[in-house]
């Protein structure tokens, strides 16, 4: 499932990593990113189980979304997943939301501030006006 929403990408984790499933979904996230929606949510709140696959699967995610200059956000991710990340050292790789509205608002609130080397050279612009 794929939900448009404001050029992010909502995507529907499939429950059981397979093989086949794991191909099909990348093969996905590269035609999005080929598209120029290369920011991505995934909702993990399906994920039967919670192991290596599982693990793999969100790199390779985050792989794609990387090499179009692009990120992924975790949405509803289970207790275990976030134990799982943590465990194995990569949850500060992805950015975790309750919900996929709220993963889909922080891509909306980055793009809306400017970059921080603009902020800090209007900052220092302002400091010479000032002196």
């Amino acid at each position: 499932m794929l939900i448009k929403r404001n050029a992010v990408n909502v995507h529907q984790a499939p429950g059981k990593i397979s093989s086949t499933s794991h191909v099909e979904f990348l093969r996905r996230l590269e035609m999005s990113a080929e598209n120029g929606h290369p920011r991505w949510v995934l909702d993990c709140s399906q994920f039967e189980q919670i192991g290596t696959p599982e693990i793999r699967f969100l790199l390779e995610c985050l792989e794609e979304a990387m090499k179009h200059n692009g990120d992924v956000r975790l949405a509803m991710p289970r207790p275990e997943l976030q134990a799982a990340l943590r465990q194995v050292g990569i949850d500060r790789l992805f950015e975790m939301y309750e919900t996929a509205e709220g993963a889909i608002r922080s891509y909306q609130l980055r793009v809306s501030l400017p970059p921080l080397s603009m902020a800090i050279a209007d900052r220092d612009q302002a400091a010479e006006y000032a002196a």
